[in-house]
């Protein structure tokens, strides 16, 4: 039930964060301008340090999101129904669907044979 948003914070900008007072306000107020599906915009945050944070996608909590999270930024990879993201069958469900999406199939590494 709800939503969930993913925000990535530049470390650097960590103590011009702590010193503005409008923070909080411009997290929220750049969350609830993002439009469409996850990963299809993004909204960055100035906190006197030209973009300290970026909301980078919402979503609903019945689905999750994979992301890849580097070079100052996020990219939504994935997004499907369900939300057991911990549950190691509902992982594999994952990976499979990103693969299908990429054109790849998985299969299963043969087991090694013991002596």
């Amino acid at each position: 039930m709800g939503w969930n948003t993913t925000v990535v914070i530049l470390n650097d900008a960590l103590h011009k964060i702590a010193e503005d007072p409008d923070f909080g306000k411009n997290v929220s107020d750049a969350t609830l301008s993002l439009q469409g599906p996850p990963g299809k915009n993004s909204t960055h945050i100035s906190s006197g340090y030209g973009s300290a944070a970026e909301v980078v996608e919402k979503h609903h909590a019945d689905s999750t999101v994979v992301l890849a999270v580097g070079g100052n930024s996020a990219t939504v990879l994935h997004q499907t129904l369900g939300w057991r993201h911990n549950d190691p069958q509902f992982q594999l469900q994952l990976l499979r669907e990103m693969a299908d999406k990429m054109g790849y199939t998985l299969r299963k590494k043969p087991q090694k044979r013991t002596k």
